[in-house]
């Protein structure tokens, strides 16, 4: 099966969002819990903030490419529904693993903990970005390496759970049930994310006791659910939503009735989420890195959806269509093709550049957030520079080139599949060969 760029796309659109918000972290002046629920109480404040806890979109995504490659395996026949579950443990723990070591070396300094919570909380360091900011060896704390949950994580935890679903699903040629899967994984997708609240009510008392007593086994389990940021909790629902996308892709199914159903969908949560929002407003702030309210979860997940069956339908448009022509934009689709080493090394690069230069030049500068969101901006041109450079040498050294010999050995399969440049720019692509000058010599 061809690669579907429009994937690429909309991971390339979520990381170039992911490093504009990342702007809040070069922020020095910091607002204290009061002053934060001020700025809650504005709605384009509380809308910038949902923007900004929107990493979601991650789970959603890597759902939708994890079902495309399982789903086409399992039709072509050249996986099992062992094979499939097994390809995506695998994957999953290994991304679960570089999330872990990003965590504990590379992660942007995080405000608060499980007994004092944001904004009021202590600073919670990883071991590089801490040491560069104080000047001094910081080391990642309990609370950092077990109890908060990044986006690699979800991610990760996204993979092994589709692939589990999947697996399940494909048995005795199961995958064949189109129709009856998109039913099975809607539900289960709706469940888990409509009982995300009263998960939350129920297992967070245990979470937080848990860390208070130095129960770390314990706590690290109840994290992996309900922990602080991107746990199981909503975002595994998020997945799910994205594998079903996944298998209308795989399926090349009906764009229209694929719209009518999306849409539909997405304007239900919308709209649930936008009363429940009215009712009850934007949480405390003390609770903007805990699981998502259900007011945000809702609003999220709706958009999400809408965003996923807009790009569904313009993939399928004609190719003349300027959207279809946008949605495959080299530009943005470079970026999703190295999100991993992006979103790994972004602190490293953002947080060097502030203390060791800017820091120096201008003393103060990131007291003012809109200087810290001019800064998020300049980032996403100084990242664009290092792909362009990167590209010239097929962007050998990237995680993702890693992942691909790592995987192309694991499983035997073709490597040229997981090409980075020829994936960027089309299966036709022929790199350009600089022609060497004739030396003409004359023979006298």
């Amino acid at each position: 099966m061809k690669r579907i760029q429009v994937i690429d796309f909309l991971r390339g659109i979520s990381i170039l969002f992911m490093l504009f918000f990342h702007g809040s972290y070069y922020w020095d002046s910091l607002p204290s819990k009061n002053q934060m629920n001020l700025i809650l109480a504005n709605p384009f404040a509380g809308l910038a903030l949902v923007l900004g806890k929107a990493a979601g979109i991650f789970a959603l995504i890597s759902g939708m490419s994890n079902a495309i490659s399982m789903y086409s395996r399992m039709r072509s026949g050249k996986s099992k529904s062992l094979g499939v579950f097994l390809s995506g443990l695998v994957t999953g723990l290994w991304v679960i693993l570089i999330g872990k070591i990003q965590v504990a070396l590379f992660n942007h300094t995080m405000i608060g903990n499980a007994e004092f919570p944001y904004p009021d909380g202590p600073s919670e360091y990883s071991l590089i970005i801490g040491s560069i900011q104080t000047g001094q060896i910081q080391y990642p704390s309990v609370f950092t390496l077990i109890y908060k949950n990044t986006a690699l994580f979800a991610i990760g935890l996204s993979i092994i759970c589709t692939g589990i679903v999947l697996a399940l699903l494909g048995m005795r040629e199961g995958h064949k049930y189109v129709k009856r899967n998109l039913i099975v994984i809607g539900v289960l997708a709706t469940t888990i994310i409509c009982v995300t609240e009263p998960m939350k009510n129920l297992l967070r008392p245990i979470w937080y006791d848990a860390y208070i007593n130095g129960q770390h086994s314990k706590g690290g389990l109840f994290s992996i659910l309900i922990g602080d940021t991107y746990p199981f909790f909503p975002y595994i629902g998020y997945a799910l939503y994205g594998a079903m996308f996944g298998i209308a892709f795989s399926q090349e199914l009906d764009r229209k009735k694929v719209a009518i159903v999306g849409s539909t969908a997405g304007a239900l949560y919308l709209t649930v989420g936008s009363i429940l929002l009215a009712i009850y407003g934007h949480p405390d702030s003390s609770e903007i890195f805990q699981t998502l309210p259900t007011q945000w979860n809702f609003i999220q997940i709706g958009f999400f959806i809408w965003l996923s069956t807009f790009c569904y339908y313009f993939h399928y448009s004609p190719e003349k269509s300027k959207v279809r022509k946008a949605l495959h934009s080299k530009f943005i689709r470079r970026f999703g093709l190295i999100t991993l080493t992006i979103f790994v090394f972004e602190p490293l690069v953002g947080t060097t550049i502030k203390e060791l230069i800017l820091d120096k030049i201008a003393p103060g500068w990131s007291t003012n957030p809109i200087f810290a969101f001019i800064y998020g901006f300049a980032l996403i041109m100084l990242w664009f520079v290092f792909l362009k450079l990167w590209e010239k040498v097929k962007f050998k050294g990237t995680l993702e080139w890693i992942n691909g010999k790592i995987t192309s050995f694991l499983t035997r399969r073709d490597a040229s599949r997981l090409d980075i440049v020829r994936n960027l720019y089309g299966e036709d692509y022929v790199p350009k060969v600089r022609k060497k000058k004739r030396v003409e010599i004359d023979a006298e």
